[in-house]
């Protein structure tokens, strides 16, 4: 009986795969575990932020790498917080201003 030889290259792609996220599953018929399966569909946004709030982020980034994790970037901490938040039963019917909808998030994470 044939053994399988499984190198690094079959098992993770070249380089190149590795940075332009190409799949190489059809040439090789084995899929890395290291890499995330991407959503279906993402969309790109800007999002405008004060110092406070950037810094805020990079903060938080930072620490799970100082706490023994890994960096957080402040991308992956938006998306994570808009899937937290809805999971929840945010009633955002008849907000008006920025602050309005600051108190009901507050409201909503003391739940």
């Amino acid at each position: 009986m044939k053994r399988v030889s499984v190198t690094e290259e079959n098992a993770y792609g070249t380089a190149l795969d590795r940075l332009t996220g190409s799949d190489n599953t059809a040439r090789t018929g084995l899929e890395n575990p290291m890499r995330e399966q991407p959503p279906t569909s993402v969309k790109k946004l800007s999002v405008f932020l004060n110092r406070q709030e950037d810094a805020y982020l990079e903060t938080l980034g930072s620490m799970a790498k100082f706490s023994g994790g890994k960096k957080l970037s402040k991308t992956r901490l938006i998306e994570t917080m808009v899937r937290a938040f809805s999971t929840t039963e945010l009633d955002v019917r008849g907000v008006n201003t920025s602050e309005e909808l600051f108190q009901r998030l507050t409201a909503q994470l003391r739940k």
